[in-house]
């Protein structure tokens, strides 16, 4: 069953620690489908490690219940606000479903 609770996304730019980490890590995207899981899943963000940044092609996936603590929250304005909602009315009409990281994990294995 598809998971359809809408998200309020965190902005562009914001920085989080991830549940069972310590590392921080800044978004960089948001409503990600990738072919990393299968059968392809839907993430709400795409992140990397800060101070790091991107490095190769390295994108660190998760969802927003994946994250423990927001140590800084990026700049949104109405702009923002309306892509968050544009991205919940895409995730909703979409047949994507929500992937996790143990989707990540069994696809590597």
């Amino acid at each position: 069953m598809k998971d359809i609770e809408r998200i309020d996304y965190l902005p562009l730019g914001s920085v989080v620690i991830l549940n069972g980490g310590v590392q921080k890590v800044v978004i960089n995207a948001r409503g990600l489908v990738t072919l990393a899981v299968d059968p392809p899943g839907f993430f709400d963000y795409g992140g990397s490690l800060y101070p790091q940044g991107i490095i190769g092609d390295q994108i660190l996936y998760f969802n927003h219940k994946d994250i423990a603590k927001v140590v800084f929250e990026g700049y949104s304005d109405d702009d923002d606000k309306m892509m968050v909602d544009n991205i919940n009315d895409w995730y909703e009409k979409s047949e994507f479903e929500r992937a996790s990281a143990e989707d990540l994990r069994k696809n590597k294995e």
